[in-house]
């Protein structure tokens, strides 16, 4: 466990410095086809970099990647990190394909193709999850009740999307502002739980990045098989910014923070960590 006073600090410093990298991003790409959201991927890998050699005296920098979650691939969750994000981002497809809204065509994938989204854009997406799930949720922990700290996570890496969704034209773009922003937000942080569950499970954050990945594999794919005469009203049912998608992501939320979490949580005892002065402090 990180000393809480160590995990406050840090926390705080990821959280200023994504945030302001995000923006500046945004402001720097405003445009429809501005590199932003894919820059967007690289800040929170970064943000941990600049910690670990801004921040962090030389002794204790190899700590910060130890705890990613590097050393083991967690392959026994690895058929859940794939089938439940297909599921959930396919159910609200087949909700608009059932309500006449959407038709679909076929789309066919080569070897490459499946090779680059399931590998090469899995790497890729450690960008993002070793410093959400990989850095700052275990901080999290170190401050709060563990599924207090997945839904902490999860919230801050939804309203990180923010300035990408409000001051570009390049994210989820069709609908409402205020409709699609609050929508996303919430799906992400509802999708944390999932993640943070996958990394306190496997002490890996491999199964998080396949997790992570097969979500924006399901939802490229898809999008780019469905055809609609009403881009907008879609993008209200189905996708990152889709009602029936952020039902059906709380419902596993709920069903974690209630059952696996909740179990996890009676089950451990609080630990003590000493911080490196030798003050004790209750983790």
């Amino acid at each position: 466990m990180i000393p809480r006073s160590v995990a406050a600090r840090q926390a705080a410093l990821f959280t200023g410095l994504v945030f302001a990298a995000e923006v500046v991003l945004a402001l720097l790409f405003p445009g429809r086809d501005g590199p932003a959201p894919l820059l967007s991927i690289l800040v929170p890998t970064l943000a941990v970099v600049v910690i670990t050699f801004g921040f962090t005296r030389r002794g204790h920098r190899r700590e910060i990647w130890a705890g990613v979650g590097f050393n083991r691939p967690g392959w026994r969750l690895w058929p859940a990190a794939l089938a439940l994000p297909a599921a959930v981002v396919l159910i609200p497809y087949l909700v608009a394909w059932a309500a006449g809204l959407v038709r679909f065509h076929e789309l066919a994938l080569t070897l490459p193709d499946l090779f680059l989204e399931a590998v090469v854009f899995t790497v890729v997406i450690l960008g993002e999850e070793i410093g959400w799930r990989g850095f700052l949720l275990p901080r999290l922990q170190s401050l709060l009740p563990r599924r207090r700290a997945a839904l902490a996570t999860g919230f801050l890496h939804g309203l990180f999307h923010v300035p990408i969704l409000t001051l570009t034209a390049s994210y989820d773009t069709d609908g409402s502002r205020w409709v699609v922003t609050p929508v996303v937000v919430l799906a992400i942080t509802f999708a944390g739980v999932f993640y943070a569950w996958l990394r306190d499970a496997s002490a890996s954050i491999w199964p998080v990045a396949v997790a992570h990945n097969m979500v924006n594999t399901a939802l490229d794919y898809l999008s780019t098989t469905a055809v609609t005469a009403s881009p907008v009203a879609l993008a209200y049912i189905a996708g990152e910014s889709g009602l029936v998608t952020l039902a059906a992501i709380a419902a596993v939320a709920a069903w974690l923070l209630v059952g696996p979490y909740r179990r996890k949580a009676t089950a451990t005892t609080v630990p003590r960590a000493v911080e490196p002065t030798g003050q004790v402090l209750t983790a």
